[in-house]
């Protein structure tokens, strides 16, 4: 692949992935910094995660309150919080002066409103692994998101790329590549372009979802193991 081909598939890689940037490398949060409403019930939905080498806290919450009530309190709190969307959620967000990013993704219900409280740190350590370090990818692969979860019970791991080459070309390199490596080819759906693989090795599972875009090829990995 040429170096002109791989810049062009650098717009479309980045567009599959919500990235921010801060310049406090020094940043700290905290969580107890999040305002939380007080009819909010509240659920954990990401603990120990870490997304493009940031850490995240996200949790889900419900609230008999209006969307309007909602946007009403965190305008108030935050005073200019950046409006956006990510459908099916309206957004809500802020960097603070420490490098935090809070986010409130909402969205109305018949009996309320629902929706994630997102805490991002972005005191990134020189120590965390490159993004899509030790996955098996195309050597033109370009890494668009890679999210680590550990539960304690088990870790995943869920990464998009974008490869220049087609999708039955994907398709041959990870069941030449992983049965090379040990992994057995439990189940393969295709259709059209698009191509359904699982992998395991025991009790390890390797899912690769292979799509095709306007001028690239997505590949979506997602990989699950007991601790």
């Amino acid at each position: 692949m040429n170096l002109k081909s791989k810049r062009a598939l650098w717009p479309h890689a980045l567009a599959l992935a919500l990235v921010y940037a801060a310049d406090n490398v020094n940043a700290r949060c905290d969580w107890e910094d999040f305002p939380v409403m007080s009819t909010m019930t509240l659920a954990p939905v990401l603990g120990n995660t870490t997304h493009n080498r940031q850490q995240i806290i996200a949790k889900e919450f419900r609230t008999p309150d209006s969307k309007d009530s909602l946007e009403r309190y965190y305008w108030r709190r935050w005073q200019a919080p950046i409006p956006s969307a990510l459908p099916p959620w309206e957004q809500l967000s802020l960097m603070t002066d420490t490098g935090c990013l809070m986010t409130v993704q909402y969205q109305p219900t018949d009996t309320g409103t629902t929706g994630r409280l997102i805490m991002s740190n972005f005191a990134q350590s020189s120590s965390m692994p490159a993004l899509g370090q030790s996955l098996v990818m195309p050597d033109d692969a370009i890494v668009a998101s890679d999210t680590i979860m550990d539960d304690g019970v088990k870790s995943g791991r869920v990464v998009i790329l974008a490869s220049a080459m087609t999708p039955d070309e994907v398709s041959r390199f990870y069941t030449r590549q992983l049965r090379s490596e040990g992994w057995a080819l439990e189940h393969e759906w295709n259709q059209d372009e698009t191509h359904v693989m699982v992998f395991r090795d025991g009790p390890a599972l390797y899912n690769v979802l292979i799509t095709p875009a306007a001028d690239f090829t997505q590949i979506l990995i997602n990989t699950e193991e007991p601790n």
